[in-house]
C-alpha cells in the first residue's frame, strides 16, 4: 500500500473512531463507556499515521 493510500485509509478509520467515541461520550450510561480512553486514542493515532504518510508540497504556501 503506498503511503497516501494508507494515509487516506488512516484519516477514514480515525474519522470513524472519532465518530464513536463521540456517540458513546454524548449517550448516558452506554455500554461502552470503559473504552472511551481507547476509542479516543485509537482515533489519535490514527490521525497521527494519516498526517505521517500524506504527501506534503515541496515548498510552503507562496502567494
Amino acid at each position: 500500500m503506498s503511503a497516501p493510500t494508507l494515509a487516506l485509509v488512516e484519516e477514514m478509520r480515525g474519522e470513524g473512531l472519532a465518530v464513536r467515541a463521540a456517540e458513546i461520550a454524548s449517550t448516558p450510561g452506554h455500554p461502552s463507556t470503559g473504552s472511551l480512553r481507547m476509542y479516543q486514542e485509537s482515533a489519535r493515532r490514527a490521525f497521527a499515521a494519516a498526517a505521517a504518510n500524506a504527501v506534503q508540497p515541496e515548498a510552503g504556501w507562496e502567494q
